[in-house]
C-alpha cells in the first residue's frame, strides 16, 4: 500500500513539472517571435516592422518637428517654406531608422541610393538660404541651413553625438543673431528658435540612448534595398552634391581700367620684381649731408653738397616683361 502512495505522489509531481516546462516552452517562443528574421513576401519585398528604437524616433522626433512647422508658419515666407524641407527630412530619416531595425547593414555602394532623400531634403533647405541672402530672415535660413546638417548623424561612426552637439552650435550662432534682432518686436521668433533648438537637443538624446557609436542595423534581417521600396524611400539614383563656388578672380569684380592706368600699374609690378636690383640706381648720401648727424643742417634747412654734377646712374637691367597682377591666398592672407 505504501509503495501505491509513492508511485501516484511521483506521478503528480511529474506531471506539475511537465505543465510547468510546457508554460516556459510557450512564453519562451512568445518573447523570440519579434526577434525572428524579416519574412519576404512573394513579389520579393520585405515587410518592415517597426523596431523599438524606430518606435522612439518617432515619439521623441515627430512632435517636435510638427511644433517647429507650425511656428515657421506663423512668420511665414521663406521660413515656413524651408521648414517644409525639414518635415521631409525627419519623415526620411524616421524611414530609414525603420530601415536599420529590420535589415541587415548595407554596403558602401547601396548606402548613397538609400540616404538620398535624406540629402535631397538638407541641400534643398540650403540652397533655399544662399538663393535668398538679402532676405530680413536670412538668419533663420541660416540657422536651419546649419542645423540640418546633424541629421548626417546615420552616416557618423563612431561618435554620432558629438557630431550632432556640434552642428546644434553652428546653428545657435545664427539664432542668437536672430534672438538679437526680434526678441523685442515679435515674440513668435522668440518661440521659432526654442522650437528649432529643440529638435537638435533631442536627437542628441536619441542617438546617445539608441546607436551611440554609430546606427545600429540588424544583423538577422532582410535587405535594406529591397525593404527600402516598400517604403518609398529610396531615389532611383543618389544625390550628388553640387560642386563648391569657385572664388572669383581678381579681374571679374573691377572696371576696367584704362590704357594709361593699365600701363603704369604694370610698370609699378615691373619693378617690384626687381626685388634688390631696384636701388641700384640710387646714390650714396655722404655723412656730412645727413640731417640726422649735423643738427646745423636742420636748422638752416639746406644740404651742403658737392658743386659737381652727381655722377650718372648706372644702367638699370632691362625690366622683364610685365605681367597682370594676380591675387592668391598665401596660407591666411591674401
Amino acid at each position: 500500500m505504501t509503495n501505491t502512495n509513492d508511485l501516484q505522489s511521483l506521478l503528480k509531481r511529474i506531471e506539475k513539472a511537465t505543465a510547468r516546462l510546457e508554460d516556459l516552452a510557450a512564453k519562451r517562443s512568445e518573447t523570440t517571435k519579434p526577434d525572428e528574421p524579416s519574412k519576404a513576401s512573394t513579389d520579393g519585398s520585405v515587410d518592415v516592422e517597426d523596431s523599438k528604437a524606430a518606435l522612439e524616433y518617432e515619439r521623441a522626433i515627430k512632435p517636435l518637428v510638427e511644433h517647429f512647422v507650425s511656428c515657421s508658419a506663423k512668420i511665414g515666407g521663406l521660413v515656413s517654406d524651408q521648414a517644409q524641407f525639414v518635415q521631409q527630412l525627419y519623415t526620411a530619416q524616421h524611414d530609414f531608422v525603420r530601415l536599420a531595425g529590420t535589415c541587415k547593414q548595407p554596403s558602401p555602394s547601396q548606402l548613397p541610393t538609400l540616404l538620398g532623400a535624406q540629402q535631397s531634403a538638407i541641400q534643398s533647405a540650403c540652397a533655399l538660404k544662399d538663393a535668398n541672402r538679402p532676405s530680413e530672415y536670412f538668419d533663420n535660413l541660416s540657422a536651419v541651413a546649419e542645423g540640418v546638417a546633424a541629421f548626417g548623424w546615420v552616416a557618423v561612426a563612431p561618435t554620432p553625438v558629438p557630431f550632432v552637439n556640434d552642428m546644434k552650435e553652428s546653428a545657435e550662432f545664427y539664432t542668437n543673431r536672430v534672438l538679437r534682432k526680434w526678441r523685442e518686436s515679435d515674440p513668435n521668433q522668440v518661440e521659432w528658435v526654442k522650437a528649432l533648438l529643440s529638435i537638435f537637443r533631442e536627437l542628441a538624446v536619441y542617438v546617445k540612448q539608441f546607436h551611440t557609436t554609430g546606427l545600429v542595423w540588424n544583423p538577422k534581417g532582410g535587405d535594406a534595398e529591397a525593404a527600402a521600396k516598400t517604403l518609398g524611400n529610396a531615389d532611383s539614383a543618389p544625390v550628388s552634391t553640387p560642386p563648391a563656388p569657385q572664388l572669383p578672380s581678381a579681374t571679374q569684380d573691377e572696371p576696367k581700367a584704362s590704357s594709361a592706368g593699365g600701363s603704369t600699374r604694370g610698370a609699378l609690378f615691373a619693378d617690384l620684381n626687381r626685388g634688390g636690383g631696384v636701388t641700384t640706381g640710387l646714390r650714396k648720401v655722404d655723412t656730412t649731408q645727413m640731417t640726422h648727424k649735423n643738427p646745423s643742417l636742420r636748422a638752416a634747412g639746406t644740404v651742403s653738397g658737392d658743386s659737381t654734377t652727381a655722377p650718372a646712374a648706372p644702367a638699370a637691367p632691362a625690366a622683364p616683361k610685365a605681367k597682370a597682377p594676380r591675387m592668391e591666398l598665401q596660407k591666411d592672407k591674401w
